[in-house]
């Protein structure tokens, strides 16, 4: 068996996120975060770059990241029926002093109808604070810094 190293593990970790998302296992979602540091927001390019942190969404608590899916999940949302694909690129990972790591990373989604028009839905980046927790890394911190201006469907799928 083969040992990864941490940038592979955090790449890994990204990527099985994104298929999470991409295969809409949203009741899977939560799992990815820390139960007990949880923190996960959305902020405009523009607000974060200004130092403006008020987010445009935002759970400051597990439970809080399991109500975010919970009407997903019961397909209880009215909204037009999309398929997302999620691309991470350019993943970065750094080792902090106090056993945390810090990551980051490009982050692409685009969005296709039933009829197959497909168009960008997302464009941004993660900056995330990960821990190891029983062997498995977990999202402490997750800041979605989007790019894009107009966002469709009310940020309705998690980033």
């Amino acid at each position: 068996m083969t040992t990864m190293t941490l940038q592979e593990r955090v790449a890994r970790f990204y990527f099985d996120y994104a298929d999470t998302l991409n295969r809409g296992k949203y009741a899977e979602w939560p799992d990815f975060f820390n139960p007990d540091e949880c923190d996960y927001r959305i902020v405009s390019r523009e607000n974060h770059d200004l130092g403006l942190p008020a987010p445009l969404m935002g759970c400051y608590t597990h439970g809080m990241v399991k109500d975010r899916v919970a009407m997903l999940i019961d397909e209880a949302l009215t909204y037009r029926h999309m398929y997302f694909r999620h691309y991470i690129t350019n993943v970065r990972v750094d080792e902090c002093p106090d056993g945390g790591i810090d990551a980051g990373a490009n982050l692409l989604v685009m969005q296709c109808d039933q009829e197959g028009s497909a168009s960008t839905y997302m464009v941004g980046r993660y900056e995330d604070k990960l821990s190891l927790r029983e062997d498995r890394l977990k999202l402490c911190k997750r800041l979605v810094i989007i790019d894009s201006f107009s966002i469709d469907t009310a940020l309705a799928v998690p980033l």
